[in-house]
């Protein structure tokens, strides 16, 4: 068996080789000819029965379809040749060969959402699918043409399998925050680039951020009737509880005086000096003294009479207040907010090749600085080769998460309370490998890997 052409089969049309088939018989021979092996669902012979002369060889036509799809890897596809002989049976052969099948180049991006609400930080995901037959690398751009929003990627290039997809993470924010008012919506578009023949093919995806307000409207109308509460306190208090707390206060001075002064059981039988004292008013009432009237000549009654009443006595002055006013201060409290919270962390552990093994042979860490905290919310697993096995993500010898490796290409974990990883302690990346995956095959050994994403405390 002879293919007489070995150019590349194109995928999704049709191409024909020939092959010589040569009876090396005696007799005239009549041969049944058929495809073995995966090849043959898109391989046919025309015609597949023909009759050789003894000595001489005729050709047949290998009919070759390939399906426009990533089951078919582009590059050389092994393939076997059944010859079938009526006469002479032990002289059936089965020859082997090899049909180089073209590459395409198929891929589209897509947004996961596509739409999200927010106020000051969103995160979208964007996918690169690639429906091709061979690897596609492929670069990222995002873009807002109104020039109001602020994008951070994780991967500015992924390389994608065939038939498989990668994930990115897109960070969106706002370059102006609003404080009060209606959700606004910014839209924005994802662009992915790959090498084709020939040039570059772009494939776009459209994304829209829809920015709400940092105080929302049932916020304000809350902190407005709070405020409002406090303001209607506050007159309360001060306009009709403080006045007649002070008048009461007043009012029962004056009656414990009055009291004071009946219960002495001491009244002037004879008319004197001290009644006249008494008749202008210089008496004791509630242990405060109240200055007598004065006379002309710049006397008091009782200084001009030389004597009085007991406690009458003394220069001139003000009386004492009576009432005390209840005190209004409040104890506050301060609220010291913003502490520092740490700065961003990001870090990669990646398996440079893990040999297939029964168990867990291969381990990749990072070790926590001394003097830091390591606060982790969200994993990125990534499984780029395919392969097959199992991984674990552990702090030391503690095992946190367990995956198997084959239900997943790129698989994202996010932790609403952070995993914590003090000083001294290492985040581990054990592999248990059980079989490559089809990019790591000529290298026989599995390349997991993992984005840790949070922040480091010190």
């Amino acid at each position: 068996m002879l293919l007489e052409d070995d150019t590349p089969a194109s995928p999704g049309k049709e191409t024909k080789r020939t092959v010589q088939i040569c009876n090396t018989g005696s007799v005239v021979d009549r041969f049944q000819i058929d495809v073995v092996g995966p090849a043959r669902e898109w391989i046919r012979v025309d015609p597949a029965e023909i009759n050789v002369f003894p000595d001489q060889s005729v050709g047949v036509e290998l009919i070759l379809t390939p399906p426009r799809s990533a089951e078919v890897a582009a590059g050389e596809v092994p393939f076997a040749l059944r010859v079938m002989c009526h006469e002479d049976f032990e002289g059936s052969v089965v020859e082997e060969a090899t049909i180089t099948v073209g590459s395409f180049v198929d891929f589209g991006v897509r947004l996961v959402p596509a739409a999200k609400r927010g106020r000051v930080s969103t995160r979208f995901n964007a996918v690169v699918d690639n429906r091709g037959n061979a690897p596609l690398r492929a670069q990222l751009y995002v873009t807002d043409a109104e020039g109001k929003l602020r994008f951070a990627l994780r991967y500015k290039e992924v390389e994608v399998a065939p038939g498989k997809g990668a994930v990115v993470p897109v960070k969106v924010r706002p370059r102006i925050l609003r404080w009060r008012g209606t959700d606004v919506m910014l839209p924005f578009q994802v662009l992915a680039a790959g090498r084709r023949e020939g040039g570059v093919e772009e494939h776009t995806a459209d994304g829209v951020l829809t920015q709400a307000a940092l105080i929302s409207d049932a916020v304000a109308k809350f902190v407005m009737a709070v405020v409002a509460a406090v303001a209607a306190l506050l007159a309360l208090w001060f306009f009709v509880l403080k006045p007649s707390v002070e008048s009461e206060a007043r009012k029962q001075a004056v009656i414990g005086g009055d009291q004071h002064s009946g219960g002495s059981g001491q009244a002037s039988t004879q008319p004197g000096p001290s009644a006249a004292a008494a008749a202008a008013g210089g008496a004791s009432v509630g242990g405060a003294k109240i200055s007598p009237s004065p006379v002309p000549g710049g006397a008091t009654d009782a200084g001009a009479l030389g004597g009085g009443a007991e406690g009458a006595t003394g220069d001139s002055g003000e009386a004492e207040s009576l009432s005390a006013s209840p005190g209004s201060g409040d104890a506050r409290g301060s609220d010291e907010g913003g502490t520092d919270a740490g700065s961003p962390f990001d870090h990669r552990i990646e398996v440079k090749g893990a040999k297939p093994s029964a168990v867990f042979n291969t381990q990749a860490r990072y070790t926590v600085p001394q003097g830091a905290t390591l606060y982790i919310r969200d994993v990125l697993m990534e499984n780029v080769g395919g392969d097959k096995g199992v991984v674990r993500l552990q702090r030391d010898d503690v095992v946190l998460r367990e995956l198997s490796l084959e239900t997943f290409d790129d698989h994202e974990m996010h932790f609403d309370a952070p995993l914590k990883f003090s000083a001294g302690e290492d985040v581990v990346l054990a592999v248990k490998c059980e079989s490559p995956g089809s990019r790591n095959a000529e290298k026989g050994v599995c390349t997991p890997a993992l984005l840790l994403s949070g922040r480091s405390v010190t």
